[in-house]
């Protein structure tokens, strides 16, 4: 049986607590000193940037060594998935290069750039709402049977299966990702205006989606560490 892979708790809470702690702390500044700090280019959206860039290059190379053929396809899907969701951050490619974008497609963005979770209509379903909603919960789940298979030295039974099931240290980003919001849903319900003190500094969307890549890179990094000792034997 591949052995399981398991992250210190200063990396599996400590950094996602720390990047937590610092979009309140950002909050707390633009508070006192009226400083806008949402913004395209900031700590938390970069972080999920080089995330999900190193995810995929660990995702590829695992591919590369990959064997069995339900591994090389679950392999790419997590690449080109993790694409997606980088290439969907970045505008591919026009928040650092500024291209110009047809008049047209504009109209159909809210947001002005050619990305897709920001189209419209049926297309914010597909692109925006059901991606994100699955990862929501796929993540979770990826966690619960990580911790479950860390306690379980024989399940699942098969190798291959085993090594595809994330370490049982991603759950709780996870579970992070999942309840970053709480805290802005709470104040909108108690709240005739939500206490600016509740929001993050980058947005609670922002910050998901940072937990979400960090989860991402975690289990890229697990599968790149089983992958290389089974090569190495």
């Amino acid at each position: 049986m591949s052995k399981r892979i398991h992250f210190p708790l200063w990396l599996a809470c400590g950094l996602p607590v720390l990047l937590w702690i610092y979009t309140y702390v950002e909050k707390m500044n633009s508070v006192f000193n009226g400083a806008e700090v949402y913004r395209e280019h900031g700590l938390v959206e970069n972080a999920t940037n080089l995330f999900l860039l190193a995810a995929i290059v660990l995702f590829l190379v695992c591919l590369k060594k990959a064997e069995w053929l339900w591994e090389k396809l679950w392999l790419l899907i997590l690449a080109v998935g993790a694409v997606y969701f980088l290439g969907e951050e970045i505008s591919w490619g026009y928040h650092l290069l500024g291209y110009d974008v047809n008049e047209e497609w504009m109209a159909l963005n809210d947001q002005k750039e050619p990305n897709l979770h920001n189209l419209t209509g049926v297309w914010e379903i597909v692109f925006d709402k059901l991606p994100r909603q699955l990862l929501s919960v796929g993540v979770v789940l990826g966690g619960l049977l990580g911790v479950y298979a860390d306690r379980r030295e024989s399940w699942p039974n098969r190798p291959f299966l085993r090594r595809l099931i994330p370490p049982g240290g991603t759950l709780f980003v996870a579970a992070a990702a999942n309840l970053v919001s709480l805290p802005e849903r709470i104040g909108e319900h108690l709240f005739a205006q939500t206490p600016r003190w509740l929001v993050l500094g980058n947005a609670s969307g922002e910050l998901k989606e940072c937990f979400l890549g960090l989860f991402i890179l975690f289990y890229a990094y697990g599968l790149f560490r089983l992958f290389s000792v089974r090569v190495g034997k």
